[in-house]
């Protein structure tokens, strides 16, 4: 498969579906909800290859050294394969869980087209059980398991098992469900199971407040019990989310206190959507728009405020894992040389990530960047999260062409550093774009792309998928109204475009992406006047 060689995930993974496979199905959630679908099935054959002389197993990997056979050795027994089974069709993007009945096998390996997997488990009585990878519609074809069973320095073989991946297009919807009435998601999240977190807002009693809402990756019915769960008791929205590998959540919202006063609030849930006492000391006066989590379980939150200079900084929040404060309300304020005077451009972050130990902090800065004229450009700032240091020149877009203004609103992880989305706009003002940008850490550019020009088009979330290709979600203007949008870049059949549907306003508001390359686009559809959360996911 072009995705498994260097971006298979985890066995781990394969902890979260059925251990075994009957008659050829494949493996399930656990919430009984199928994630791969698979027909048939392959048949035991009546034979296993012995092992080699040469101790040379599958995929040309050595398994032994050659020579003398000891008296321990000889002890052994021949390992023997029984049966695999392992379905002969599959559809869509998720774990394949493969059954191997051996006898006298300590140890059970597999090659997918070449490439080995992890180990198989031993569940007993000469069961293994493992996963193949598959990635959507970039696997689809046919292919081929290899499987060997050993015992020592003895390997048995199996005849190669072939199977065929016919998962659908890029683009197609596999399912998109709707929150309460006057509800909207902000943010999504997976779970380490690749369940979908949502967070937004909802309406209670006309007033909107943060909310939380966990929904199944099989087909997004909600799994809480609850349902939708109201964070806070006062007016606000819940605008960032950040999951921990144990399924707790860090929240960063905005709300307004008993002063009728904005505040951010940075809260730790439970696996459950509940607090677990954990809060950020935050103060009026700013306001959060993105979190991420390090290592360890801490948050590194950021957002923007007024300096009290006439300008507005970067502000950042800092809480470890054990609950201690580090930073809370620090500013940070660009600089163009270190002697430049201060408060001279106003700064915003909107979304950031934590990479090997890394924050990189995504937002746009105003003011003369050059030719002594006023203008706003996406920035990226990497900086240390205990120190609030700047670890690298900060990075800012150059002007592309007549584009001259730029934001960057969203950013994620990539192979070579960092992608980034957001909008272009024209000199004159009367144009936008979506743009897509990749950065290394030294501030190289390896790759630009834009899209869907018109008076309004900003992108809202973005990944880079195992098989090289860039998703984005954004608003477009639609005619007279604004259309949410998910998209895709990266060559023949990996391009599509998929709107939200309806005629009235409606917004994609960020993206997240499974462990397996699927999208799950969140935003709002707007329905008899009245908002609506929207979530969906969009086959890859």
């Amino acid at each position: 498969l072009p995705a498994c060689a260097d971006h298979a995930p985890s066995f781990a993974a394969f902890a979260a579906y059925d251990s075994k496979m009957s008659g050829g199905t494949g493996g399930g959630s656990t919430d009984g909800a199928p994630m791969t679908t698979a027909e048939g099935g392959t048949s035991a054959s009546p034979m296993a290859t012995a092992g080699d002389a040469d101790g040379t197993d599958s995929g040309g990997v050595s398994s032994g050294e050659t020579g003398s056979t000891t008296a321990s050795d000889a002890e052994l027994l021949q390992p023997r394969i029984l049966e695999v089974d392992m379905p002969a069709k599959v559809h869509l993007a998720g774990p394949v869980a493969v059954s191997v009945t051996t006898e006298d096998t300590s140890l059970v390996r597999a090659w997918l087209d070449g490439v080995e997997l992890e180990p198989f488990a031993d569940q007993g009585d000469g069961v293994f059980v493992g996963e193949v990878p598959i990635f959507g519609a970039v696997d689809n074809g046919d292919h081929v398991l290899e499987v060997t069973a050993s015992s020592g320095p003895f390997v048995g073989h199996w005849p190669p098992v072939t199977f065929t991946v016919s998962a659908p297009a890029p683009g197609g919807q596999a399912w998109a469900v709707l929150g309460p009435s006057g509800s909207t998601t902000r943010r999504v999240a997976v779970t380490p199971e690749d369940d979908v977190i949502e967070v937004g807002s909802v309406e209670v009693d006309g007033v909107s407040k943060p909310s939380i809402r966990k929904r199944s990756r099989a087909n997004g019915s909600e799994l809480w019990s609850e349902g939708t769960i109201v964070l806070d008791s006062r007016e606000g929205a819940a605008d960032a989310v950040a999951v921990l590998p144990d399924g707790r959540m860090w929240i960063a919202m905005n709300v307004k206190n008993a002063n009728k006063q904005w505040q951010p609030r940075i809260v730790l849930l439970d696996a459950e959507g509940y607090e677990t006492g954990v809060e950020a000391p935050t103060e009026p006066g700013a306001t959060v728009r993105g979190i991420a989590a390090d290592d360890e379980g801490g948050a590194f939150a950021v957002g923007f405020g007024g300096s009290g200079f006439g300008d507005m900084d970067i502000v950042m929040w800092r809480l470890r894992h054990d609950g201690v404060a580090v930073h809370s309300g620090k500013t940070w304020d660009y600089l163009p040389t270190p002697d430049a005077p201060k408060h001279q451009f106003d700064d915003l972050a909107f979304d950031v990530m934590i990479k090997d130990g890394v924050a990189w902090i995504a937002g746009a800065s105003t003011g003369e960047h050059e030719f002594n004229v006023a203008a706003t450009r996406g920035v990226l700032v990497q900086m240390d999260p205990e120190t609030a240091v700047s670890l690298e020149p900060v990075i800012v877009a150059p002007p592309y062409s007549d584009w001259r203004d730029s934001m960057f609103l969203a950013i994620a992880d990539h192979p070579d550093g960092a992608i980034v989305t957001g909008m272009e706009v024209k000199k004159n003002g009367n144009m936008q774009q979506i743009t897509v940008q990749v950065y290394w850490p030294d501030g190289g550019r390896p790759y630009y792309s834009n899209a869907f020009t018109g008076a309004v088009a900003y992108g809202t979330g973005v990944a880079w998928l195992a098989h090289g290709v860039a998703v984005v979600s954004g608003v477009i203007q639609d005619g007279g109204v604004l259309r949410g949008v998910l998209y895709g870049r990266g060559g023949p059949g990996a391009n599509f475009d998929h709107y939200f549907p309806g005629t009235e306003p409606s917004a994609a508001n960020g993206l997240a992406r499974t462990g397996y390359g699927q999208v799950l686009v969140v935003g709002e559809r707007t329905l008899g006047g009245v908002r609506q959360a929207r979530a969906a996911r969009v086959h890859q």
